[in-house]
């Protein structure tokens, strides 16, 4: 229980560092990305607690959030609006997420088209992440993946439904937070 007290606490306590940059300027979330994970994490909630739930949906909840907050600053002008092709993908891909779920009456379709939808969203970010490794914050990312670990930890019902979605963003938050961190260090170095 304290585990995923912990797990759904540090994606809340991860968004104040990206937050604070994003009002010094320094990041500029896409508003379309972050509302897309917002309703990607909803679906995975959701899947999740039809189900049968366990404490690791405590993470997907702090995560949801964080991820709210961003969009909630983006719509006041802290981020940009983009409308492209990877964000009509994803979108195709979270409606058939829940169309296929509501279809055969099986979350882990859903939670599986939510994590390839996710996928395609976060794309750009890794992109990004290695390309200019100072417009993400390492910190951020790695309090995710370690909120998305304890999450994992905390579980009591250890099947896809409660495990895939935090296994998923444990990776992929990971991944940009390295990407991010040792970007910085190698840059520096050639600096």
């Amino acid at each position: 229980m304290a585990l995923g007290i912990l797990a759904g606490v540090i994606p809340f306590l991860a968004i104040i560092p990206y937050v604070k940059d994003i009002l010094h300027g320094t990041t500029r979330p896409n508003v379309v990305s972050y509302s897309l994970w917002v309703f990607l994490l909803i679906i995975s909630i959701w899947a999740q607690v039809s189900a049968g739930t366990s404490w690791s949906i405590i993470f997907l909840i702090g995560d949801l959030v964080g991820t709210s907050s961003v969009v909630a600053l983006c719509l006041f002008g802290y981020g940009y609006g983009k409308y492209g092709r990877v964000e009509w993908i994803c979108t195709a891909l979270a409606i058939l997420a829940v169309v296929s779920w509501q279809a055969t009456h099986e979350p882990v379709l859903a939670i599986i088209f939510a994590i390839i939808a996710d996928l395609m969203a976060a794309v750009p970010t890794v992109v990004k992440a290695y390309k200019d490794p100072w417009s993400e914050i390492p910190t951020a990312w790695f309090m995710i993946a370690a909120a998305a670990l304890l999450g994992i930890a905390s579980s009591t019902i250890f099947d896809l439904p409660n495990l895939l979605f935090p296994t998923y963003l444990f990776l992929i938050n990971g991944t940009v937070g390295v990407l991010a961190f040792f970007g910085r260090r190698f840059k520096t170095k050639l600096t």
